[in-house]
Formats: structure tokens, sequence, C-alpha cells
């Protein structure tokens, strides 16, 4: 079986973000406050085409100016941008992305030719995506959480994963008060690649988690759902 897609994801050596800035009111500098001050040890890097620092780092105009290849980019900027981020991304060998943005499929006939086209550029540079229109990973066994929400509780035994954008971080308010906290938490939002049997699969596998829940809207492959929660269940 080839190797699940989540787990270079969900474990970078580094991480570039694009769509952080110096403007504390904005998503994208929220989520990489999370990136930096929830403990993720890893190399983290800003893109940003005007800024020389953002959140007192040193920025990079574009992905190829970057020292290095990241294991990871986290995009939260226009939709229309994404394509060709990904494209620039693909260039210098990164092969796993989260695309936090929304207005795609989810949006009518225009955006789901966006989402078509982003799906064609990954493909072409063999990379595997999260998203769009999601809120990205909580992994508390290295502390990467690229959400908007701070996840300090430290690590814990239940997996998630949500085909809602938003409710991984909505849930944790009930977790904290119940003494519950994530191992691993995935918004899949639009599902344009990695997709919920993927996660299914991938907490499964995972050490660290012993139960798993889901937040399910739609299910579009049933067999391939439905062996993939027997194997789970088998396995516990």
């Amino acid at each position: 079986m080839p190797e699940n897609p989540l787990r270079l994801l969900m474990n970078p050596r580094s991480v570039a973000v694009v769509g952080a800035s110096n403007d504390f009111r904005k998503m994208g500098t929220i989520q990489a406050l999370s990136i930096l001050e929830d403990g993720y040890s890893g190399e983290v890097y800003f893109i940003h085409r005007k800024e020389n620092t953002v959140l007192g780092r040193p920025a990079f105009p574009t992905a190829a100016d970057l020292p290095h290849a990241p294991d990871l980019a986290v995009l939260i900027v226009p939709s229309s941008a994404i394509a060709n981020l990904l494209e620039d991304f693909g260039r210098i060998g990164t092969k796993r992305a989260i695309i936090i943005t929304a207005g795609f499929k989810e949006t009518g006939s225009a955006g789901r030719s966006m989402e078509e086209k982003i799906k064609s550029v990954a493909k072409r540079h063999d990379i595997r995506f999260v998203g769009p229109n999601c809120l990205g990973i909580i992994n508390s066994e290295n502390l990467l959480n690229t959400t908007v929400a701070p996840f300090t509780a430290g690590p814990g035994l239940l997996g998630f994963a949500s085909q809602s954008g938003t409710y991984v971080t909505q849930a944790l308010p009930y977790l904290r008060k119940n003494g519950i906290r994530y191992s691993k938490a995935i918004s899949l939002g639009n599902e344009a690649d990695i997709d919920l049997v993927d996660a299914l699969e991938y907490l499964g596998q995972d050490e660290q988690t012993k139960a798993v829940i889901l937040y399910i809207e739609g299910i579009r492959d049933g067999r391939r759902f439905v062996e993939a929660a027997r194997r789970l269940a088998s396995a516990g």
C-alpha cells in the first residue's frame, strides 16, 4: 500500500506560509502565530512580496527565493493567486500543501473552474494537498497547528477529521471543558485532493490515536469508506 499522503503533510520538517503579514487583524497572520507560538520546532518561512520581515522573521518575495524547498506550503491568499503559487512551489520541489483559501467550487461555476485548475497544477507537480476552504491541521505530537485557534492542551488520544472547514476549532472549547485532547485533527474542506478516507486511513494507522471521530457532510466513495472503517474497527 502506498504511503498515506497525510504522513508527510502532518509531519513536515519545514513550513512556508503565504498570506501572513504584520497586520494582526489578518487571518493569515493569526494562523502563522499559531504555528510559531504553539510549539512547532521545524523551520518556518514567510513569503511576502512587499515586507522584508513578517512577525520578526525574514520574509522572502517568492518561493524561488527560499533557502530550500519546504515540506509543506500553507496558502492563505485570494483564490485567484493559488494556482500560480502551487506552480511556484511545485517548481522548487515542495510536495505537500494546505490551501486555507475559500472561493472555489462552493461558490459556483467560476470557483469550480478554479478548483479544477489547482487540481491540475498539483497533479502535474505531484503535490498532495488538503483543502481548499479549510482551516488546516493540528498535530499534538509535533505541536504543529495551522488553524486560527490556539492549541495548548498538550498531546491527546482523539483523532478528528472534519468535512466542515471550521468545526475542528469550533469543537475545541467543548473538548477542553471535558478534558479531551486531540492527537491529530484535520479540516478537509472541499476535499479537492486529500479526502475523508485518506484521513480515516491515516488516523487508523497513527500510533498516538486511540479513538477516531468524523464530521461527515457527504461520502463520495461509499465502498472505499466502508472498507477503511472496517479495517480501523477490526484493528481496535
